[in-house]
Formats: structure tokens, C-alpha cells, sequence
């Protein structure tokens, strides 16, 4: 792997986030993220990579692209929550107590981490709490337009209900 992958956990949420993988080392992330448990693999970015690689080893991939430095429309957000809580809330099997979602961008640092820092709030952090906690894990995240959106996000309560509310 070029960068380690930032582990980011709060209570049931779980997630890696990590730069785009390449076609020359997709089989290496691949085989490292089927070994820490994740089973969806989110992609912020176009990739430059072979699916079944990681389809081989389990990992279902999503496609959540959104521009570079920019913040996910509400569409692509309320596509995320429902990743989230399909993955964490819904499912309840013992199994799923180990599993991860890992969500990628080109250099990780922008679009997974806000990606992250949404599904936080939703959770019931605060937004500054959301993105000390991610920047802890992955300094140089956020940019100030991203800063923004999850300081100006508000919590839909969307593990309760299907709506998806965001102010600009």
C-alpha cells in the first residue's frame, strides 16, 4: 500500500479510509482490507483499478463519485447513509460486529474523510468532535468548503427515518 489506511471507529461505525488504489498494488489493498473485515469498499473517486480484485476477495464495491474538493450532493449522501446503515445498524449478525466500511478518494484527505464525518453526525457526534476525530486519524483531511459542510450539517436522525436533509 502507498499510505496506511486510517482506521476511524465510534461506537458501531467503523471505517478505513485510504487513499485510491492503483492497478499495480489493487490486489495488496484488496487482500488488506478483506483481512481487517471490510465487505464495502466506497469509492469517492473514478478508479483506476480491476473490480474483481476486490470482488474476489469479498468486497463489494460503491461508487460515490463526487468532484475533487468539492462536498457530496444530497443524493450521494443519502446513498452513503443507507451503505451505513445496512451495514451497521440493520445488520445485527455476529459477524457484522467485525466489519468495516473503507472509503477511498484519490489521496484521501477530502472527499472520504467528509463522507466519514457525515456518517458521525448522523451517529450523534458533534461536527467539531467529527472532524478532530478525523483529522487526528488522517492529518491534512478536510478542506475549508468540506470544514463547512459538516460544521453547517444537520443530523437527518437517518438510522431512524429514510430522509436526507443537508444546509449549505
Amino acid at each position: 500500500m502507498i499510505n496506511k489506511p486510517s482506521l476511524v471507529v465510534h461506537e458501531k461505525l467503523k471505517f478505513l479510509i485510504t487513499d485510491a488504489p492503483a492497478r499495480e498494488n489493487a490486489e495488496e489493498y484488496a487482500m488488506h482490507l478483506a483481512s481487517v473485515g471490510v465487505k464495502n469498499l466506497v469509492r469517492a473517486c473514478e478508479g483506476n483499478y480491476d473490480e474483481w480484485v476486490f470482488e474476489r476477495e469479498g468486497i463489494k464495491i460503491h461508487d460515490l463519485y463526487f468532484q475533487d474538493g468539492t462536498v457530496p450532493s444530497r443524493s450521494k449522501i443519502s446513498m452513503w447513509l443507507s451503505l451505513i446503515k445496512e451495514t451497521f445498524i440493520e445488520n445485527c449478525s455476529e459477524t457484522s460486529e467485525r466489519e468495516y466500511i473503507a472509503v477511498h478518494c484519490l489521496s484521501g484527505l477530502g472527499r472520504a474523510p467528509v463522507l466519514v464525518g457525515i456518517a458521525l453526525i448522523e451517529y450523534g457526534v458533534d461536527s467539531y468532535n467529527a472532524i478532530s476525530t478525523i483529522r487526528k486519524n488522517r492529518p491534512g483531511a478536510l478542506n475549508s468548503h468540506q470544514v463547512k459542510l459538516l460544521l453547517n450539517y444537520r443530523r437527518t436522525k437517518v438510522f431512524n427515518q429514510t430522509s436526507c436533509c443537508v444546509i449549505y
